[in-house]
């Protein structure tokens, strides 16, 4: 039967390791900042530009009423409330469905619910 040997063990970091591999984490780390910072200053307006125009003609859709849900966080209380699924909505309810998401994300807090009711100029109910 073969002999199972242990692996080696590994020695543990010194403190000159740990410190060598925080200079480095710190180098690359600083690095992305310096890109992400010139990426935001020089590609982002140019990207924003384009989609500005892209958007010039864009009409309201179902898909673009889920992605403006989603991006609210908005659950399945949206459709319960709405006693319609968003995809199913006419057009002309897009108005009420998206002030209806937005009470719906600001109502987990008293205060909360308060300001975005008065926001919408929506009456504050029992608050």
């Amino acid at each position: 039967m073969p002999v199972r040997r242990k692996s080696p063990a590994t020695p543990a970091p010194t403190l000159v390791s740990t410190a060598v591999r925080s200079d480095a984490n710190r180098t690359k780390s600083g690095g992305r900042r310096a890109t992400t910072k010139r990426w935001r200053r020089e590609v982002r307006p140019q990207i924003l530009r384009s989609a500005v125009v892209a958007t010039e003609s864009l009409p309201w859709s179902p898909a673009l009423l889920e992605l403006l849900f989603e991006e609210l966080y908005v659950d399945g209380s949206l459709e319960e409330v709405l006693g319609s699924r968003p995809r199913e909505l006419q057009k002309r309810r897009y108005p009420q469905a998206i002030a209806v998401a937005l009470v719906l994300r600001h109502s987990w807090l008293p205060q909360d619910l308060a300001c975005i009711l008065e926001r919408l100029g929506l009456p504050r109910g029992s608050l």
